[in-house]
């Protein structure tokens, strides 16, 4: 009897280990990684199947036991506690490497889908409406498969946690309600929809459709066709937007006041358009970037740009603005082109405390004065040709060791070419100048010159020959290769260059080049004059066989005797 309680005890013991062995069997399981789960993967092989596509793109997806696991197939990404697919990137690298083929509405299964890329392929046919049933989508990115269409855009309203959405490309023509889909997405942060041929908006559909979504921030609606009666709704976001791009399209009119009630913007492009009228005198201080250009603004530029402190990028080029360039402009500026333009005057000193500025083109104005001494050694690319610029080029541009991109043609420049340029220039244009002197040896050095133009100008002496003749063309001074031009005294160079001693031996080749001729001229003559004449006339053909085989007999037989002898003597021996 006194075993029995420590029996049970026992058995309570093992049973206790089994209990915790097993807890922790479960726990492992719990914490390990758990593969896809069997519908997900199927429906995945079943998009897979309507695919055209290059091997290497899909190589790891399969119905093998090494490809059982759809979470290791490229592109996909499971939760690791459940096994759900929770995003699909397939979006195409390069022109080998793509999707082609229509997207199956298989995809609809992967209920717990967050994110899918499927962008830069070449998917064809309608875009799927089923998508609209991934309801835990976050992003959707189908940008620039250039075959796909859709005409109906409301499934996006069932997608309520969406805040990523790029069609760009897809064909939006005759989804009309396009401006009521976005409205009932709550969620929408982000919206591309750049050539996508929307259709023009009727002013009609806000009257019953007031509340859109507030917390749209990016704008993407460039290459569209779109005119102004885009406004009525665009300006419904003026609270939300960050950035803004209209570019491409067909605005036209003044530039609406509005804009500028946008005070959060950061991006705002709208070239390439048919705005007209000045630029508004007050805009946001918030600008890091901004682009008007391509538009027929006129007017002035307006001082308020020097009061953007983060404006780094500003393009005003292709309008017809005039009078002077502010002399307060934002010295955080990096990007600044105010190029084919009606702008006068000088180019403002103020340049020189732009130090960050890396990018400037003041081509095709009616600018004037000298280049300013101040300019700063930050740039990369610098334009100001198709001026009336004069004085000479300044010696600072071969401290710019950064410079790469430097334009001064179609100037009244004057004198001579700095010896000290540069030598990291990519490009240089000097040509429609009044330059004099020679070419400087410095030019040799710049090894990664690959654009050259010194045409017409006043230059002399001899050139680099690794540039065609274009580029030293009108400059009546320079001579030697590649210019048909001879410089003087080349002749007389060339013969001061032949070794006395050389003389003979020059005079022996041109007396063997003379031989020979002879013997190629006798050969042509002789070779008709005899076989010409043998093959016109059957009886001294005759009569010349007949000569050849006597001189062939009698050869023989003075071969004949000649060897005979040699051989007797050789005995006698």
């Amino acid at each position: 009897m006194g075993g029995r309680p420590f029996q049970r005890f026992l058995g309570f013991f093992l049973l206790l280990l089994c209990f915790k062995a097993g807890l922790g069997s479960s726990l492992m399981v719990g914490d390990a990684k758990v593969g896809c789960t069997e519908r997900e993967r199927q429906a995945l092989l079943h998009f897979k199947q309507g695919l055209v596509h290059d091997y290497r793109v899909l190589s790891s997806w399969g119905n093998e036991e090494d490809k059982r696991d759809c979470c290791k197939w490229r592109g996909v990404e499971c939760n690791n506690q459940t096994g759900h697919v929770i995003s699909l990137d397939l979006h195409g690298t390069d022109f080998v490497r793509y999707l082609g083929g229509k997207i199956d509405p298989s995809l609809a299964e992967l209920q717990h889908l967050k994110h899918l890329n499927l962008s830069f392929n070449r998917f064809e046919g309608v875009l799927p409406t089923q998508l609209g049933n991934l309801s835990n989508l976050q992003s959707l990115d189908l940008a620039y498969n250039l075959g796909m269409t859709c005409g109906n855009l409301d499934w996006l309203s069932r997608l309520p946690l969406l805040t990523h959405l790029d069609l760009s490309g897809v064909d939006l023509s005759k989804a009309i309600h396009w401006p009521q889909a976005i409205n009932k997405m709550p969620s929408l942060t982000e919206l591309y929809l750049s050539h996508t041929q929307l259709p023009w908006i009727i002013p009609t559909i806000f009257i019953s459709h007031t509340n859109s979504s507030t917390s749209l921030a990016v704008l993407d609606l460039s290459r569209n066709g779109l005119t102004s009666s885009i406004y009525p709704w665009l300006f419904n976001f003026s609270s939300s937007l960050l950035h803004l791009d209209l570019s491409y399209n067909h605005l036209n009119g003044s530039f609406p006041d509005a804009f500028t009630n946008m005070v959060f913007l950061e991006s705002f492009v709208l070239s390439r358009n048919e705005l007209e009228g000045e630029i508004p005198k007050f805009f946001s201080v918030s600008f890091v970037h901004l682009d008007l250009s391509g538009n027929q603004l006129h007017g002035l530029i307006p001082d308020a740009f020097g009061n953007m402190t983060i404006l780094a990028y500003l393009d005003l080029s292709s309008n017809q603005l005039k009078g002077e360039i502010p002399k307060s402009l934002s010295t955080s500026v990096v990007h600044l082109d105010l190029s084919w333009n009606l702008l006068h005057g000088s180019i403002p000193d103020a340049f020189g405390n732009m130090t960050t500025l890396a990018y400037l083109d003041l081509s095709s104005n009616h600018l004037e004065g000298e280049i300013p001494k101040s300019l700063s050694t930050s740039f990369v690319h610098l334009d100001l040709s198709w001026n009336q610029l004069h004085g000479s080029i300044l010696d600072a541009f071969g401290n710019m060791t950064t410079l790469a991109y430097l334009d001064l043609s179609s100037n009244q420049l004057e004198g001579e070419i700095p010896k000290s340029l540069s030598t990291s220039f990519v490009h240089l244009g000097l040509s429609y100048n009044h330059l004099q002197g020679s070419i400087p040896d410095a030019f040799g050095n710049m090894t990664a010159l690959a654009y050259l133009h010194l045409s017409w100008n006043q230059l002399e002496g001899t050139q680099l020959q690794s540039f065609s003749a274009s580029t030293y063309q009108g400059n009546p001074r320079l001579c030697g290769p590649p210019l048909l031009k001879k410089c003087l005294g080349d002749e007389t160079k060339e013969a001061s260059f032949i070794d006395p001693s050389n003389r003979d031996n020059i005079q022996d080749d041109a007396n063997k080049i003379w031989f020979s001729g002879s013997i190629v001229l006798g050969f042509i003559i002789g070779f008709w004059g005899v076989c010409g004449t043998l093959l016109l006339n059957s009886s001294w053909r005759h009569a010349y066989f007949q000569f050849l085989n006597k001189i062939k007999d009698r050869l023989y037989m003075t071969t004949t005797t000649i060897t005979m002898n040699r051989l007797r003597r050789s005995f006698q021996s």
